[in-house]
């Protein structure tokens, strides 16, 4: 199997799944497919799910993109690593300044 296939089919795959994520948090407002959140602590809940889904929306897009682009050979391996790991913490890191955006007021 060619290396540059494989590298095509991991990152569809993981942007796929990115995508169905950021769906069902965007336009479903299912915010129970995150763990560890205390939703009751998050003021408004649509926007919260808005943020953080966006982010796995733009996340699942950029990590087909980049591995269509590797496929193609326009990106080398290096390149690709640092755009995959980065993209793939995105909504991690924006879901975490979500939660602190978001979280009601102690008043």
């Amino acid at each position: 199997m060619d290396t540059s296939f494989l590298i095509l089919s991991i990152s569809t795959l993981s942007g796929f799944i990115y995508l169905i994520i950021g769906y069902l948090l965007t336009f479903k407002q299912k915010a129970d497919v995150l763990n560890g959140i205390d939703f009751s602590k998050i003021a408004d809940l649509p926007a919260f799910c808005k943020y953080v889904g966006n982010s796995f929306l733009l996340s699942g897009v950029v990590q087909i993109v980049v591995g269509v682009l590797v496929y193609l050979a326009y990106l080398n391996l290096m390149l690709f690593i640092a755009l995959f790991v980065l993209f793939s913490a995105l909504p991690i890191i924006n879901a975490v300044k979500a939660v602190r955006k978001f979280q009601k007021s102690a008043s």
